[in-house]
């Protein structure tokens, strides 16, 4: 459970980078949908387990809402556990169940209306959003949004497109669907999860495999959607990524850094990047915005640093690189923390990169990461030393 926690926290500090006032993640997303699993895993709104969230929401007033089995006076209740700026935890449960969750689960009571920025947001858990009623009940309310937070197959998003295309064209209230991806219980969630305007138009859409955040402007009816993926670099990537290091390369020239040059890197090095399937891309839908490179292999220059871990099993970064188009939106922790999360799994006690003492932003960068200087190296056509950075992994 703590590495999903850990996996929804990456996703709200995503959320807030795109400057969104409010988060809501699937149905039992902190568990899955595990209705048999549910008793053993529930817990209580005050468990410390959740601070986190709680710290985000408070220090950048952020609403949060994830979805987890709450244990109530009667049993256990399919859950939304709301967190708001400096304010108590708040939850709304699941009221009307589906048939085959009644062994597990008992109802909620009541329909929680939200007020975020003069906004009303209503919430509904799966099965219920397909209930009119229920809907219907959220508009007595004087909802503004309604959020439905859901578990669905490909045939209950069929349902839902719909249904909800039709609700928000009969009550003029736009709809937010967040559904999960890949395994839960007995079916495969499909995704999808949709924003549909108060006319009844599908606004966006992200796709049936991939995680990623929906942001939806309820001043403007504009949607937008972020679905980031990390996956090997492939030859025909090769002119984009060309392309994109060169106008890093001229935008650190337009601050004055100095750290790359017209021999590097080069064309033929991504291109021996690619070929030994050690360059890493960033996408979002598709687009390739960032790249780093992660291997064994060691510049010549680093043998004269008195590493730490000279015996160990050490990996190394370079050429880490995020469109200048798309910078200063925490990609490069994104491409860092897969680099780390990439050495722990395969068992490197370190890693070991070198930032250029010019490059100022970016050596504070990898000192607020733990990584720490070991001494200073040379690379040729460059006027100042390269920093000679490691941290453990263990």
């Amino acid at each position: 459970m703590q590495k999903n926690i850990e996996n929804h926290l990456r996703f709200v500090e995503r959320a807030i980078k795109l400057n969104a006032d409010i988060i809501i993640f699937p149905k039992l997303s902190i568990t899955n949908y595990e209705p048999q699993l549910a008793k053993a895993l529930a817990t209580k709104v005050e468990d410390k387990l959740f601070n986190p969230f709680q710290e985000l929401s408070n220090k950048n007033e952020i609403v949060i809402g994830v979805g987890m089995p709450i244990m109530a006076t009667g049993g256990i209740q399919i859950s939304l556990l709301i967190f708001q700026p400096n304010k108590a935890r708040s939850v709304y449960s699941k009221q009307i169940l589906h048939a085959d969750e009644l062994p597990y689960f008992v109802n909620g009571d009541k329909q929680t209306i939200f007020t975020i920025k003069e906004k009303k947001i209503a919430f509904g858990i799966c099965y219920e959003t397909l209930q009119e009623a229920h809907f219907v009940n959220a508009i007595k309310k004087q909802a503004d949004v309604y959020i439905a937070s859901v578990a669905k197959p490909q045939t209950g998003i069929d349902k839902a497109n719909q249904f909800f295309s039709k609700m928000t064209k009969t009550y003029s209230i736009p709809i937010i669907m967040a559904n999960c991806v890949g395994p839960c219980d007995n079916f495969i969630s499909a995704g999808q999860s949709t924003v549909w305007n108060a006319k009844g138009e599908r606004v966006s859409q992200l796709d049936t495999t991939h995680q990623g955040i929906l942001i939806y402007d309820t001043e403007t009816g504009h949607s937008e959607k972020e679905q980031l993926t990390i996956e090997k670099g492939t030859l025909a990537d090769l002119d984009v990524l060309f392309q994109m290091y060169n106008k890093a390369k001229d935008r650190l020239e337009n601050d004055k850094i100095y750290q790359w040059t017209n021999n590097y890197p080069k064309s033929s090095i991504i291109k021996n990047d690619l070929e030994s399937k050690v360059l890493y891309v960033l996408k979002n839908n598709d687009r390739i915005i960032g790249a780093i490179n992660i291997s064994e292999l060691q510049e010549p220059e680093y043998k004269t640093i008195d590493w730490q871990f000279n015996d160990a099993k050490v990996l190394v970064i370079h050429r880490l690189v995020v469109h200048p188009n798309s910078q200063n939106k925490g990609f490069a922790k994104l491409l860092m923390d897969f680099a780390e999360a990439f050495g722990r799994q395969n068992n490197y006690t370190s890693i070991r990169l070198d930032a250029y003492t010019q490059n100022k932003p970016v050596v504070t960068f990898y000192k607020n990461r733990d990584y720490v200087v070991r001494g200073h190296i040379y690379f040729p056509e460059r006027k100042y030393p390269f920093y000679a950075m490691e941290k453990a992994l263990t």
